[in-house]
């Protein structure tokens, strides 16, 4: 399984970066060997969609971050990645607090844990709630 970390670094010890879009490295690691692939990140326009894009080419079942853009949020929603909020803890540190679920899930682009309608990887199941039997 692989997981994506935005970081202030190429390693492990930095730090989660506390934006998406502005991260200087993501880095891929395959947790079950723990071997880690940085890939640095030069900020522009849309950048943070082609992060969002390397991020599912490197076929991650989880992101952890910081703020997403909604933009970002949209596509790796759609494609069914995880997203963590996890900003100013280690990579190590959050890796391990992921595995003990103790990290947020960030359900919006807002980056809360509160959902507002139907997330748009479950659009197909939206359920109206007005039928009546």
């Amino acid at each position: 399984m692989h997981i994506a970390i935005t970081a202030q670094s190429a390693d492990l010890n930095s730090l989660v970066f506390q934006e998406f879009a502005a991260t200087p490295f993501v880095l891929i690691v395959n947790v079950d060997t723990m071997n880690c692939t940085p890939i640095a990140h030069t900020c522009a326009p849309q950048s943070d969609e082609d992060l969002a894009r390397i991020i599912l080419e490197h076929n991650c079942e989880a992101v952890i971050t910081g703020k997403l853009t909604e933009a970002a949020f949209t596509l790796l929603a759609k494609n069914h990645v995880t997203r963590y909020a996890a900003a100013n803890m280690t990579a190590a540190y959050a890796l391990e607090a992921m595995e003990r679920r103790e990290l947020q899930l960030i359900r919006n682009p807002e980056g809360t844990d509160e959902c507002h309608g139907t997330p748009p990887e479950l659009d197909d199941l939206r359920v109206c709630s007005e039928h009546h039997h």
